[in-house]
């Protein structure tokens, strides 16, 4: 049986892909603060970690021991602020970049470092906001196209290894916390979904879909790219 360890894969979109690995056969090994919406899931296995202590990667060390090796890793464990860039505070900003960037550059090491006799497969969730500008999210943005730019340079540092790493750029999910949010402005949801081509938001499925696929197999001689999962929302319409 293969193995994956998803990062905040205990609720919203990383609970969906916790589910999609698990679907396909695979041990499930879930890394965050709380159990979540986990429960009713059953065969994943919950570790308990603040990956806000972003250079402790002893977790991965832990699983690959007792499965005997980690087939994917998936970072999607992140945070978001809504400040334009003069309201945010130092402190802030560190929070974003230790959950965005600084976990995940180490867990990034760490899987190389074990896995390098193995072989395996990264994908990394960035956003739309990796590739394009968001309004008031200026250390958001900051965080997620640094994803990018770490997804890209892992996935030639780590090649020789048979290693691959690719991102995956989400855009306007429909997640509870989406609707809660865009129900007290059904204006801005009405402009969201006039621009993208299609006229209606992703589901977790979705991204779920996408991070599979770049974790299998299939996409064997696909490295380094972030593909948007966005409906078309970033080309513009």
């Amino acid at each position: 049986m293969k193995t994956a360890v998803i990062t905040g894969g205990n609720k919203g979109l990383g609970l969906a892909q916790t589910r999609r690995f698990i679907e396909e056969g695979y041990a499930v090994h879930v890394v965050a603060r709380t159990k979540g919406d986990l429960d009713e899931d059953g065969p994943a296995t919950l570790h308990v970690h603040d990956l806000g202590d972003w250079s402790e990667t002893g977790y991965l060390d832990a699983i690959a021991t007792e499965a005997g090796g980690i087939d994917v890793l998936v970072n999607n464990a992140g945070a978001h602020l809504k400040k334009p860039v003069w309201e945010v505070e130092a402190p802030e900003l560190q929070r974003v970049l230790d959950l965005n960037v600084n976990a995940m550059f180490a867990a990034c090491g760490r899987y190389v470092t074990l896995q390098r006799d193995r072989g395996g497969a990264i994908v990394n969730i960035s956003s739309m906001g990796g590739v394009m500008a968001l309004p008031s999210a200026a250390a958001y943005v900051t965080a997620k196209t640094a994803v990018i730019g770490l997804t890209r340079s892992v996935a030639v540092d780590a090649a020789p290894f048979d290693i691959r790493c690719n991102a995956v750029c989400p855009g306007f999910i429909d997640t509870d916390m989406t609707r809660a949010i865009l129900a007290k402005d059904p204006a801005r949801r009405e402009r969201i979904e006039r621009r993208i081509p299609g006229h209606t938001f992703g589901t977790p499925e979705d991204v779920a879909d996408a991070v599979f696929f770049l974790a299998s197999d299939r996409a064997g001689h696909i490295n380094g790219v972030s593909l948007p999962v966005d409906g078309g929302f970033s080309i513009g319409f």
